[in-house]
């Protein structure tokens, strides 16, 4: 891996209202001097001044490219969210080119993880197999070369994408209540307990939709991708990443105070100078097993998430029905609300 060579990939960087975080972000991307740059920047949110302090901030980072490259900014004129924000920048960066190196405002790589991420898009890149690129490492290594494969995507703040993977993303799942029950996609899985959870995720997206209040996420769609269409992500045998956005000021579907997160997201980061290629990308199931409950659950167990996820759901049908039958409901409040 020459990292004397340019970064020809192009970069697609997001941002909207952390100053201090975009500083460090753009710093890094600086360091590597791509020839190509994009910036997405969400407009600040209605009757915050803050926001728009903080915006104009931002936006004087990302102007201030000093290195010869091509840049391209989409400006919002009103506040998006994170996962609207995201998914129009992927669809406006794709009309123009087949690959990017997408980096959220918090996801601060050093310079091999650009260069790895460069590279694997290209050895990949007709390898239907793989969906998504990471330089994220949770802490677990497989093999004695430089990287693996998983079903899971790997961390959404910094990730290589081709535009054929792109192009089968769902932002709103549509084809899940279609084809959950088929053995096409329950094959896909390794345990029940992963399909029930997986499939719980999906089901809580959708009810968030049909409610009006969309979860600000696109990740989960990007799990059901790779699940759907039984592809892998690219992960390294080191990590090269911090997330360095969790102190509260971010948009996550995840619990950021949760203290193992912490400790994965904010693992040191290493230098790769050399890559070590496997022979054959294989899937481990063993170490998939584990490398789930860690990457996915953060510790918890498959079982227990599984039950969870079940139980929630029909607590929540109940309290429904509950609500909005009063014969139900006077029963429920004389019997079993009372004891």
């Amino acid at each position: 891996m020459n990292k004397n060579n340019p970064l020809t990939t192009p970069v697609l960087f997001m941002v909207f209202n952390r100053p201090e975080k975009t500083q460090q972000v753009f710093d890094s991307i600086r360091k590597v001097r791509p020839t190509k740059l994009y910036v997405t920047i969400d407009a600040p949110r209605k009757g915050r001044l803050d926001d728009v302090e903080n915006s104009n901030k931002v936006k004087a980072i990302v102007h201030n490219v000093d290195w010869p490259c091509e840049v391209h900014y989409l400006e919002h004129t009103h506040n998006l969210g994170c996962s609207q924000a995201g998914i129009t920048a992927w669809n406006w960066i794709f009309r123009y080119e087949d690959r990017m190196i997408f980096i959220e405002d918090d996801g601060l790589g050093n310079e091999s993880a650009f260069f790895f991420v460069q590279e694997m898009l290209e050895r990949y890149k007709d390898d239907n197999r793989i969906a998504y690129v990471g330089a994220v490492n949770y802490g677990m290594k497989y093999g004695t070369n430089s990287y693996f494969i998983s079903r899971l995507p790997s961390a959404t703040y910094f990730m290589g994408v081709w535009r054929r993977t792109h192009e089968l993303y769902e932002y709103e799942i549509e084809s899940f209540p279609k084809i959950r029950w088929k053995s096409s996609f329950y094959n896909n899985f390794q345990s029940i307990y992963e399909y029930i959870i997986e499939c719980s995720m999906c089901k809580e997206y959708l009810r968030s939709i049909q409610k009006g209040k969309r979860l600000n996420t696109y990740d989960v769609q990007m799990i059901y991708l790779s699940y759907k269409y039984n592809m892998y992500s690219i992960y390294p045998n080191i990590n090269m990443v911090s997330n360095i956005g969790l102190d509260g000021g971010a948009n996550n579907h995840v619990n950021i105070n949760d203290p193992l997160y912490k400790q994965l997201a904010l693992r040191p980061r290493y230098d790769l100078n050399n890559i070590s290629h496997p022979v054959a990308l294989k899937c481990n199931k063993e170490f998939e097993k584990s490398f789930y409950r860690l990457r996915r659950l953060y510790g918890t167990s498959p079982f227990m998430k599984a039950f969870s996820c079940l139980f929630l759901g029909w607590y929540k049908r109940l309290r429904k029905r509950l609500s909005s039958n009063p014969i139900l409901k006077t029963m429920y409040d004389k019997y079993v609300k009372k004891n």
